[in-house]
């Protein structure tokens, strides 16, 4: 009996990676408009092609093109595979922009193409949470085919098994076991040999996955001229021009039968964890940013009954559409990871600000919405509340706001909050962003939330002269621990090669003396600052305890000018039994404390009794806990004794270790500069880790004096 050897011809190309995006979509032009031509030439020939963005590309740039592909793909020699909009970063984005990505996809191809794939694919992304296998089966898909991690990195029973996810779905999965999802200019033939010896080897249907990438290409007439000349000379098996589909279907009857692997398909590229950091964080604020403003969209259409969620400047195109495209766009796997050039990690910030300032823009929309359609308040400054995380209803706010037209140059004022119905809620006054000596012109105002559902929430501030004393907020339930910030030793690429684990210690930050203070200390909330120096960096530490609110936050400015370093911040656990548990796209899982790097999203939890915590009921029960969120340092170690998690890496920019950096020009290296992120710490087991991330990521919005009723 002769096997299958399925010759599956594509062409990978990054839209985004040593160039930027203006290159990548003329190469994806050159790409298609190539593969039209020689399918014409080829009659045998079937090309296969994903990304949803790149069809996208030649829909608005060469319409005719487009037509030529769609008439292509109906006569069945261009078939549509994988189906996303683009191959992502699967350990770093939120699940709800893994569901997006192919959501988006799958929407555009069955809309212009009539195409519905059942093999999904990622050649190139760096590791597969364990979840992923119940994802991909919510939409239909049938396959998963994966390159990486290959097979120096991670030990599978077989290229061909059943994943078991998570949460108990199995999925057939292919590790591409021939070369890699390309081939080069001078070994197709190569390839060829390598596919029939695996096929008579192993007695069933392999893949070939050919074309020229990363750079785009695809099948060339050279390539074609040698395959042709080739099968008649190996009869050992029966070499098909096929898709990614065909070949599922040629090796389905192998499934019930390959070996099981359970749990996520990791690790490879560790350094990716942390590289460029700021695309990292603008990534969770931006796709936290736009969820909220889904949902303030759907409370304006409660108030209002109106469907048109949003103002349409032009045509008919959805900007909230339009804005998830973009916020998914800098999800690809060398855009979020770190390994594009500058240039690229520039585009990639200019498009979050874009996607923001839309984002803002729908929102005033909406928000003005709700209070024109809601009962008047006469206030002097009104307050308008929006806040939509369902896992808190107790939770800190702030803002700034003029106290009044002019200042209030004589006297001593004080703003104090009150709710629709005139009772005061505890407030505190702190220092608002402008330095201006103005007589407290414009104000910045903190104060607990409690009991509050999500939705839209009104109040109003008066500038009083009544400065009645105000009780100083205790803050006996809040988490201290001493925080250590570690610089270390970096010299791997920006990928992280082959780098496991990030222990060669070059210092540690010191308190500056006469740097502790505490900044602000009020009714609710007490604000202690300190800062800390190592080298040429320094990082300013304010470490906010709340009354009655059981949650220790840091917001912390770090001043960072140490080349091919890395710097990590470390917590004590202090635990005799500890068991990490860390979210990951769509859930969570449990890590061993190996001191090692790993991936993680928004949060972890370490309880003291070698239990998982992803329930909130066994979180109740647990013996200790400590909690940890953060607005996007996915990469930590955990030994067992201390969490260090890492906030930067200076590694050159968009570089391999086959490049020696020790010798010639100066180069470029990332995330140098000046740096904000955030960190949560609690020890109370009723608390939500996913709603305290939330909240640091997509705090509530506010809108003084916006006009109510």
């Amino acid at each position: 009996m002769k096997f299958n050897v399925h010759l599956i011809c594509n062409a990978h190309l990054d839209p985004v990676w040593q160039w930027r995006w203006t290159e990548g979509c003329s190469e994806a032009l050159m790409t298609f408009r190539s593969a039209a031509d020689i399918l014409v030439e080829y009659p045998e020939l079937i090309f296969n092609h994903n990304e949803a963005i790149l069809y996208q590309w030649v829909q608005q740039y060469d319409s005719n093109l487009f037509a030529r592909i769609q008439k292509l793909v109906a006569e069945g020699r261009w078939f549509i595979s994988g189906g996303w909009f683009l191959q992502p970063d699967m350990n770093l984005p939120p699940v709800e922009n893994l569901v997006r990505n192919i959501r988006i996809g799958r929407d555009f191809f069955k809309e212009h193409f009539g195409a519905e794939p059942r093999v999904a694919y990622n050649f190139d992304s760096f590791g597969h949470p364990g979840t992923l296998p119940g994802i991909l089966k919510e939409f239909g898909y049938e396959m998963y085919i994966h390159q990486r991690p290959e097979k120096e990195y991670l030990d599978l029973p077989d290229n061909l098994y059943q994943w078991k996810g998570l949460d108990g779905s199995t999925l057939a999965t292919y590790r591409i076991e021939i070369g890699l999802y390309h081939n080069e200019r001078s070994n197709i033939e190569q390839r060829l040999r390598e596919g029939a010896d695996l096929a008579v080897k192993l007695g069933r249907d392999v893949a070939v996955f050919w074309g020229i990438g990363d750079h785009g290409g695809g099948a060339s007439r050279a390539d074609m001229d040698k395959i042709r000349n080739y099968i008649p000379m190996d009869d050992r098996v029966n070499f098909l021009h096929s898709t990614t589909d065909r070949f599922y279907e040629g090796i389905r009857p192998l499934i019930p039968e390959a070996p099981v692997h359970e749990g996520s398909l990791q690790r490879i590229f560790t350094g990716c964890y942390t590289s460029l950091a700021r695309v990292k964080r603008k990534a969770l604020e931006a796709s936290g940013a736009a969820l909220q403003a889904e949902a303030l969209t759907t409370e304006a259409n409660s108030h209002t009954h109106e469907s048109d969620c949003h103002p349409r400047e032009s045509g008919d195109r959805n900007p909230l559409s339009d804005i998830w495209k973009d916020i998914l766009f800098n999800d690809f796997h060398d855009i979020l990871p770190g390994s594009c050039t500058e240039p690229a990690e520039q585009d990639a910030l200019e498009l979050y600000g874009r996607a923001m300032e839309n984002i803002r823009r729908m929102n005033m929309h909406s928000i003005t919405r709700i209070n024109q359609s809601v009962p008047e308040l006469k206030a002097y400054i009104p307050v308008t509340v929006f806040h939509s995380n369902s896992g808190l209803n107790t939770f800190p706010v702030e803002f700034e706001c003029m106290s009044d037209y002019r200042p209030l140059w004589t006297g001593e004022w004080v703003l104090r909050l009150f709710d629709r119905n005139d009772c005061e809620i505890p407030s505190q006054e702190e220092q608002p962003e402008a330095l201006l000596p103005f007589h407290g012109w414009r104000r910045k105002i903190s104060f607990m939330a409690k009991n509050m559902d999500p939705g839209v929430h009104h109040f109003h501030a008066k500038a009083t002269d009544d400065r009645r004393p105000t009780t100083d907020g205790g803050h006996p339930s809040s988490v201290i621990r001493h925080l250590s910030f570690l610089a270390l030793h970096d010299t791997a690429d920006s990928w992280g090669t082959a780098a496991w684990a990030w222990r060669d210690l070059a210092g540690t930050f010191e308190t500056l003396p006469g740097s502790k203070m505490i900044v602000e200390h009020g009714p609710v909330r007490t604000i202690e600052q300190e800062i800390r120096k190592y080298g040429e960096s320094r990082i300013i530490i304010n470490r906010i305890t709340y009354a009655g609110w059981p949650v220790t936050e840091y917001k912390i400015r770090v001043h960072w000018n140490e080349e091919r370093m890395r710097l990590n911040v470390t917590i004590p656990t202090d635990m005799a039994s500890p068991r990490l548990t860390a979210e990951i796209p769509g859930g969570a899982d449990v890590f061993a404390p190996d001191g090692q790097e790993h991936v993680h999203g928004r949060w972890m939890v370490v309880t003291d009794d070698g239990r998982p915590t992803t329930d909130v009921s066994h979180r109740s029960s647990v013996v200790r806990l400590m909690g940890i969120a953060h607005n996007g340092l996915h990469g930590f170690d955990f030994d067992g004794k201390e969490i260090r998690l890492s906030v930067l890496r200076s590694a050159a920019y968009c570089h391999e270790q086959g490049f020696s950096l020790d010798s010639g020009p100066y180069h470029k290296y990332m995330d140098l500069g000046i740096h904000d992120f955030r960190l949560a710490l609690w020890e109370d087991p009723s608390i939500d880790p996913a709603a305290i991330a939330e909240w640091l990521i997509t705090p509530p919005l506010v809108w003084p004096h916006l006009p109510i009723g």
